[in-house]
């Protein structure tokens, strides 16, 4: 048996669900590039013929361009084209956001580098970062990545 009581609390709550639905802003797509190896090497880096995992860390990557939500792309640094798939040491295999770095060495790879790949420019004139909350001054293109953390980049 329903308890008549309730039936405005609820529909309140439907209310303001639809409200907040038809409220959050629609995701942008900033699509992955198809020359991947060209913008690859435009980062500094080389492809390899596998995921190499000597060095091994994933860092989260939340991009909004004004108040909409970025979808991060699958594949960016990973070469479909040919029999077998070369990867740079930095890329993406889902739209979730981790960034995976795999490298042959351990050595500092960067959110410039990244976004490079992805075909992105004016990082450093139109975005600004956070890091883990946490604010970053100057240019969000030289933030290096680091395991477990998380990069919100906000760009106009």
């Amino acid at each position: 048996m329903t308890d008549r009581r309730m039936l405005p609390a609820f529909a309140l709550l439907l209310a303001s669900t639809a409200f907040a639905a038809a409220a959050a802003p629609e995701p942008v797509v900033w699509p992955a590039p198809e020359n991947v190896p060209e913008r690859v090497r435009a980062a500094g880096l080389e492809m390899l013929d596998s995921e190499a995992m000597d060095m091994h860390i994933h860092t989260t990557l939340k991009v909004y361009s004004g108040a909409s939500p970025v979808t991060v792309p699958a594949d960016i640094g990973i070469d479909r084209s040919g029999p077998k798939p070369r990867y740079s040491p930095l890329h993406t295999h889902d739209t979730s956001g981790t960034l995976h770095v795999e490298s042959e060495e351990w050595r500092d790879f960067t959110l410039g580098q990244f976004m490079t790949q992805w075909g992105v420019s004016g990082v450093r004139e139109k975005c600004r970062a956070d890091v883990a909350g946490r604010s970053v001054a100057g240019d969000p293109s030289r933030i290096v990545l680091r395991d477990g953390e998380t990069i919100t980049l906000r760009c106009r």
